[in-house]
């Protein structure tokens, strides 16, 4: 498949976990099934979902879902089914199809179907041309913002976000499994493990006024003290990232979560950041006074899991701990990390726990200063 091609595939599957998504606030008290028997399903309603950006329609264009639904249909006639899709020359409309319309649609296979089981289907079966991607998103995020009486359409916007990381979950489940309800969507926000994405948003959503939502959100006290746990932090590095941003985002995470006595030094992961720039980050470090420990008690020492992970939470001059990816997970398998941040680029580090995972997804390095500070 060419670029295009997958660009418009995934886009695809983003449009029908929207449309699923507008389905499960439309019917609050319902499961709705996602790719079980169809791409949508509610109780007795049966939904295939099409987006085609590009084409202008024409009955041949729908001939292998409409066959697919009518084969359903076949097997089971207690149910009512819809072809909800996007074609750039339709405008948004419901359709009940006549015998003769359906035909030319079944094209040559219209004979392979009695008519009076193509009636029976007709009657229960309507084609809903849809709005296109941008108007459905737009509409969803309204629905969103009504539904949990958000305060903003930017906060419906990061809800939509992690609504979107879970429906891919669910997704690639058991087949039985496939299903959600809103009930599911309010204990989606209340999960330890949240995926907040950027550039799919960034044309709704304008970095700055990104990184304040997620200041508020997840890096903003609102109780004086700080818990009293292990916290850690994944930092994804770009190419040309300066030891200058590395440097202040290590001081501002150290002074945020570092608390003599009551809150232990974070632990700092870098992904994709060099052996070469790591050494000259910790020598920076020192020579500006600030400790850390890295597991080791030397340059050149091996890693030590026992050193790394001892308490020093009364030692007032060491700041964070510095953990290579290589003995993260050596790391996450002797000690409970309660909250672990993640800040990707592309993608995210696969950590299975149960404690607080959020991942956070960044254009570059540096916005990670003014989503903690």
């Amino acid at each position: 498949m060419n670029n295009n091609g997958g660009y418009y595939a995934i886009k695809g599957f983003l449009y029908q976990f929207d449309k699923a998504l507008i389905e499960i606030l439309r019917n609050p008290s319902k499961k709705v099934g996602i790719e079980k028997r169809e791409d949508i399903n509610i109780q007795d309603y049966v939904i295939q979902v099409k987006h085609k950006e590009t084409q202008n329609y024409s009955p041949s264009k729908i001939k292998n879902p409409v066959i697919q639904l009518l084969n359903l249909f076949k097997n089971d006639k207690s149910q009512n089914f819809c072809l909800y899709c996007y074609f750039r020359d339709k405008q948004p409309s419901n359709y009940k199809l006549s015998l003769s319309v359906l035909d030319n649609i079944l094209g040559n296979k219209k004979d392979d179907y009695l008519s009076f089981l193509k009636k029976d289907f007709i009657a229960n079966f309507i084609i809903s041309f849809s709005n296109d991607f941008e108007e459905q998103f737009k509409e969803l995020i309204e629905l969103i913002k009504n539904s949990f009486s958000l305060p903003s359409r930017d906060k419906a916007i990061i809800y939509h976000s992690i609504f979107r990381s879970k429906l891919l979950d669910v997704s690639i489940k058991e087949m039985n499994e496939r299903e959600i309800s809103k009930s599911d969507l309010n204990c989606f926000m209340e999960d330890a493990e949240k995926t907040i994405f950027y550039q799919s948003y960034s044309k709704y959503l304008a970095r700055e006024k990104y990184e304040k939502l997620i200041k508020k959100e997840f890096f903003t006290f609102h109780v004086p003290n700080i818990d009293n746990f292990e916290r850690l932090f994944l930092i994804d590095c770009h190419n040309d990232v300066n030891l200058v941003e590395i440097n202040k985002i290590v001081n501002c995470i150290s002074k945020k979560y570092f608390r003599v006595s009551k809150s232990p030094q974070p632990f700092l992961c870098f992904l994709n950041l060099s052996e070469k720039k790591l050494i000259e980050l910790k020598r920076e470090l020192i020579d500006q006074g600030i400790m850390f420990n890295d597991g080791t008690f030397f340059n050149g020492d091996k890693f030590r899991l026992d050193r790394i992970i001892e308490s020093e939470l009364n030692n007032k001059d060491l700041q964070v701990k510095i953990i290579d990816f290589e003995h993260l997970y050596k790391l996450l398998e002797r000690i409970k990390i309660k909250e672990i941040f993640q800040f990707y680029l592309d993608h995210a580090v696969i950590i299975e726990t149960n404690q607080r995972n959020i991942k956070i997804q960044i254009e570059e390095t540096s916005q990670i200063l003014n989503i903690v500070k």
